[in-house]
């Protein structure tokens, strides 16, 4: 009786047929993977190429203390970022709080928007003075302009980084949605990868830019 009144709610709220269908026939932890692995191996590949980014700066970056520091908690950080908004945008898609044609001009997609904006300048400029501060205490000498250059380049990443998650969750999230899957089981994976790629490309580009 739970699982019919489970699929009547999701009738209601006008869940695909295609979805509905698979939820009926194949088993919730079967779906997910079958849907997921290939986005899985998709975002390790994209991961693996910000290992090589990496690699190629490996000397400057330690050279660099600070920005060291900051690369784990900025990738954290934004892969956070990506799993909170492709959540939010397919709950708001299964709860039809948002048109696939008319998304642009949704109130709660921008009170999102804003949202993580707002938490995401002020935590990447925390963590950056915080990753300077460390750094300090490790016996980096003190510059005022690598501390300016370190606020700078991990807020305007953050930035950056969050209109592309928001970008490849909307398109992205209409697409698969579109087509009777589940987004969550292709977006979080995925933005979580590309969060942590630009994160390493964006520091890599400032470090070849410095020295």
């Amino acid at each position: 009786m739970r699982h019919i009144t489970f699929q009547h709610e999701l009738k209601r709220l006008g869940v695909p047929l295609k979805t509905l269908r698979k939820i009926e026939h194949e088993r919730t932890t079967q779906r997910i993977v079958r849907e997921s692995a290939k986005v899985v191996i998709l975002s390790s590949l994209i991961s693996s190429l910000g290992g090589f980014g990496l690699e190629s700066v490996q000397a400057k970056l330690v050279a660099f203390l600070p920005f060291l520091i900051l690369l784990p908690a900025l990738n954290d950080m934004v892969g956070s970022f990506g799993a909170t908004i492709s959540s939010k945008f397919t709950t708001m898609l299964f709860m039809k709080k948002i048109h696939t044609h008319n998304w642009m001009h949704d109130p709660e997609l921008k009170a999102l928007f804003m949202k993580v904006m707002t938490v995401g300048a002020i935590t990447s400029l925390m963590m950056g003075a915080l990753a300077y501060g460390i750094s300090l205490l490790r016996g980096f000498p003190f510059h005022w302009l690598i501390l300016i250059e370190l606020l700078s380049v991990s807020l305007l990443a953050t930035m950056l980084l969050v209109l592309v998650l928001f970008a490849v969750s909307i398109i992205g999230g209409i697409y698969v949605h579109n087509r009777g899957h589940n987004p969550d089981n292709y977006l979080i994976p995925l933005t979580t990868a590309i969060g942590d790629l630009g994160g390493i490309l964006i520091i890599t580009a400032v470090l070849l830019w410095l020295v």
